[in-house]
């Protein structure tokens, strides 16, 4: 696993800088659309196949499948959605759109940890990065990019701020 630099990590989470969900978003119901249900209630899995839509307040994911996995308490604790690819939209407190697309995207509750697997982009405020593997803490907005594979390459395109001076 390659890291982001630091220098380069200090420039991302600057252009990144409030990439926290809406904080109304967990407040709201959850409305779930697909073309089949299992529910096995007793592993506390609930499988969403075929043309799959989950919103929540802003929270938009678009996937062929949603894996929902939930403790005995009926909590979540993780998602984990497929598809060609699996796609999510999301605003943050300043209404600034998320994106991330990529072939597997989990998400895991107790860690506050999205990873975005195979062709994985996340976007956000018009800033990009595009890896085989993207992790983010949504706790703390750190974002981890890259594979095992040295000829993996990370690409970032970081967006100029507005109203910031170069020269300053």
């Amino acid at each position: 696993m390659k890291t982001v630099k630091p220098a380069l990590l200090l420039l991302l989470l600057t252009a990144v800088n409030g990439a926290a969900a809406l904080s109304t978003d967990s407040e709201q119901p959850i409305a779930v659309e697909a073309d089949s249900l299992e529910v096995r209630d007793g592993e506390n899995i609930s499988i969403y196949r075929g043309n799959v839509k989950l919103r929540q307040g802003s929270l938009e994911i678009d996937s062929d499948q949603l894996v929902i996995r939930f403790n005995e308490k009926r909590e979540l604790e993780t998602m984990e959605m497929t598809g060609r690819p699996a796609r999510f939209r999301q605003l943050d407190d300043e209404r600034q759109e998320m994106l991330g697309q990529a072939l597997q995207i989990n998400y895991t509750e107790s860690r506050s940890l999205l990873e975005l697997f195979d062709e994985a982009r996340f976007s956000h405020a018009g800033d990009t990065i595009e890896s085989d593997l993207i992790r983010v803490n949504t706790d703390d907005n750190s974002i981890e990019a890259g594979g095992d594979n040295a000829s993996e390459r990370v690409k970032m395109l970081i967006q100029p701020r507005q109203g910031s001076n170069a020269a300053e």
